[in-house]
Formats: C-alpha cells, structure tokens, sequence
C-alpha cells in the first residue's frame, strides 16, 4: 500500500518553505514597505513551520505506513533512521557554527545541562534553555517527538477505512491540545512545560503543533487509498490552485489580525495553512505528469536542489556566521542599508554554504544510511532463506 517512490515536487516545496522561514527572520520587521499582498508571506513566514510538519506527516505516512502494519520494520531501526536524517548534519552545525564562535551569547549555554540539551536535542522541554543551540532547535524537538508518537499513529491507521483514520486523526489532535491546554493550569515548575503559559505551549510544543503533523498523515493517507486515479489527477491542478488560494488567504488574515503567536486565532490560521499544505502536498503527488504549473515549478531541478539543501540553510540561518556575515560584511562593512537587499544578498550567500553542509556531511551520511539498510535486508534474507523447513 506505501509507496517509497520519491516525488521531486515535494522537495521543492521544502525550499519555499524554508525560504519563507529565512526571510521571515530577516526582514520581517521590514516587510511595512512592501505592499501587502507581497509581504505577508514573510511577515507571517514562520507558517512555514507548519507546512514542514504538514509534509514530515505525509512522507513518514507514505514510507513507514506498511512497514508498521505489517511488522517489517522493529521500532528500535525505525528511530534510528530518523534520527540518522536529522543528528548528523545537527550535530555538524551545532559545533562548528555554535560551540566553536562561542555565539551569539543568547545562544551559549551556561551550563553542562543546557550543552547536554543542545546535543540531545531537547532543549524545547525546558523553557529556560528553549533558543539555546542553533534557534530553531526547538522546532526539531517537536519533529523528534512526532516520529516517537508516529509508529502508534500508522499502526492505528493499518487498514482501516478513510473515514476511520480521520477519525483518528482529529482525536489525537483534540487530545493533543487538550493536554497542551491542562499542562498551563497545572502548578508551575521551574525550567519545566508544567504551569506554562497557554499561548506559549501552543506555539512552541508538541501539543499545539501536532494537528499539522495528523493533517499530513491524513493527507497519505487519502492519496495511499486512492480509488479512481485517473479521476484523481484530473482534478489535482484544482486542487494545487484551491490549495495555494486557501493557504495565500489564511496568511493574509494572520498579517491583517496580527494576533499573537500562540493564541486561538493565531494558532488556527496557523494550522489552516497546514491544512491547506497537506492538500497542496497530496495533490501535488497526485499530479505525476505535472500538468499544473505549480508542479513543474517545484519540480524543477534547481528547486528540488535548494529543497534537498534546505534542512541544512535552515540550521545555519541564525548562527554567528550567518550574522556576522548579514550585519557587519553586508552592513557595516558593505554599506548595504535597505534590509530588503540585504536579506535576499545574505539568502544568496547562505544558501552556498548550506549546500557545503549538504554535500560533505548530509548527503554522505544518508549514502552510508541506505548502504546500511541495503546490508541489514540482505542479512536478513539470508537468515529467513537459512531457516530449516519445518
């Protein structure tokens, strides 16, 4: 039933969605002099945030549906495979970029504690040590806790009919949040999510974030079952522009209301652009032959380039280098005033050094990543083809 055929498309959303978070960080007090049609994708670019869990969803549900279901996977390999797509490379950026510079001191630990959160990355469970590390660290906390809680989720969905699994998925969803909401009344403790505050939990934790995650699995799991294709892709392009439209109008609302992170309405047109992520995502998929433009757009190589470099660009955008490069060798030194300019000078001199990180580090250790899983299922036929017939 999965499908671990890759879809080109899909990478390149990452690279608009990383892009958005790039910019969103820094221009976004600058995006007043753009009109606003044109602006608000990055001044509420931080949804990219959300159209990245949206995706995580999708493809864990398209390549680990089955393998769940049918136990041809332990979760022990599981959790080590993922955690090989995203420690590496972290762990890279983490000492080279941040540990090494010794900034910037917001980000610098003071403690053997917050390094030991740093490397482990859990530093989003302890308020206290939440933008230590890399900055966004706290984003990848909440991606570690979804592949944890993800297995649970494929084996409830296994075979189960369409309307089931959305059942499924709004259920944990509202148990998500309601936790998230119980944690804020119960008595505070220091350096801890207990007794936190609301808004804070639903912006930066699990609870708050997990709708966009179901959304995606939901959307997998649409497109895993699948009746009529060709039907199906007739309609894609509809769906790609109805999408892109629905996801477009929600970002406009999150600029026009400017309510605060975290709150209700922030957090619901936040999970609408999800929503609307997860269906451009499932759509996309569906649209093999590309005939909607936005297919062969994000499909395009050099897109699928800079979204295969994007978790990398991602990890490195607010470190020392990163800033030192944007605000002395851009600014001071370069004389470089308008922000706007300055912001996409420093995207194009990010995105080479991101590309670095990709090919040395990321793209080596997923090579020895697949040798190994090539290695692992040889020995186990071999075991199986051993057995003595009973």
């Amino acid at each position: 039933m999965t499908t671990k055929a890759k879809i080109p498309a899909l990478t390149g959303l990452r690279a608009v969605a990383a892009g958005m978070v790039f910019f969103y960080h820094w221009f976004f007090q600058y995006v007043d002099e753009l009109p606003l049609l044109i602006g608000a994708p990055f001044k509420a670019g931080y949804v990219g945030v959300p159209i990245f869990f949206a995706l995580s969803g999708f493809l864990i549900t398209m390549r680990y549906l089955d393998d769940f279901g049918q136990k041809k996977i332990t979760y022990g390999r599981y959790l080590y495979k993922r955690f090989m797509r995203i420690f590496p490379l972290y762990f890279a950026v983490v000492t080279l970029f941040v540990a090494a510079f010794g900034r910037p001191h917001n980000m610098i630990p003071d403690s053997w504690q917050g390094w030991l959160s740093i490397y482990t990355l859990t530093q989003a469970l302890f308020p206290d040590w939440f933008f230590l590390g890399t900055l966004v660290g706290w984003t990848l906390t909440i991606e570690l806790i979804f592949y944890i809680v993800a297995p649970l989720m494929l084996k409830l969905f296994y075979q189960k009919s369409v309307r089931q699994v959305l059942i499924i998925c709004a259920a944990a969803s509202l148990l998500m949040v309601g936790v998230g909401i119980g944690f804020s009344f119960l008595p505070p403790v220091a350096n801890s999510l207990l007794g936190a505050e609301r808004d804070w939990l639903m912006h930066y934790t699990f609870f708050g974030h997990a709708p966009d995650f179901f959304a995606g699995m939901f959307a997998a799991y649409l497109f895993l079952a699948r009746g009529d294709e060709e039907t199906l892709r007739q309609r894609a392009s509809w769906l790609i522009w109805g999408s892109v439209v629905l996801a477009y109008a929600a970002i406009l609302a999150l600029v026009v209301r400017d309510a605060p992170l975290g709150t209700p309405e922030n957090r619901g047109l936040g999970f609408l652009v999800a929503l609307a992520g997860s269906v451009l995502v499932l759509a996309t998929a569906l649209d093999r032959d590309g005939r909607s433009l936005v297919t062969r757009f994000l499909g395009l190589r050099w897109m699928v380039y800079l979204g295969a470099i994007s978790y990398a660009l991602y990890l490195i955008q607010l470190t020392e280098p990163i800033q030192w490069l944007y605000w002395l060798a851009l600014g001071k030194y370069g004389g470089v005033e308008n922000r706007i300019l300055q912001a996409v000078l420093i995207y194009l001199i990010a995105t080479p050094i991101a590309a670095l990180f990709y090919e040395l580090i990321e793209k080596p250790t997923h090579r020895l990543l697949a040798a190994w899983g090539r290695a692992a299922a040889v020995n186990r036929a071999q075991r199986i083809g051993s057995r003595p017939e009973t």
